[in-house]
């Protein structure tokens, strides 16, 4: 990949991880619209410090070369189970079309970057 595609790469990797960091620090501190849309599809109560951990550590495991694969993979099963869970729960089309876009630029953000994920692909 070429120098430039890689630095979009990055941009849009640090954009995604900023996005994705909030969203774990609203899960894992329970705020009041994570519980209230918890409540509202019956999810026991230590579901989003769950799903904030999970995620986070998913994040985490996206930004070492090692576990880039790993990690693109986790966060875009972590995001199909939101998409699953907006559609089952009739949320609006928006929350299904943003947790889809967020999943393609976290591998948007790595393919560049990453050998192994483009491997994966084209194999």
């Amino acid at each position: 990949m070429s120098t430039n595609a890689q630095r979009a790469g990055w941009v849009i990797t640090v954009l995604v991880t900023l996005f994705l960091a909030f969203d774990i620090v609203i899960h894992l501190l329970r705020v009041e619209s994570v519980m209230d849309f918890n409540d509202k599809i019956g999810a026991p109560g230590w579901f989003p410090v769950v799903c904030g951990a999970v995620l986070g550590l998913s994040l985490i495991a996206y930004h070492f070369p090692a576990a880039r694969a790993m990690g693109t993979i986790l966060i875009t099963a972590y995001l199909g189970g939101a998409v699953t869970v907006n559609l089952v729960f009739e949320q609006p089309a928006f929350n299904t079309v943003f947790a889809i876009a967020t999943a393609v630029l976290v591998w948007a953000g790595a393919w560049p970057r990453d050998e192994r994920l483009r491997g994966l692909i084209t194999a």
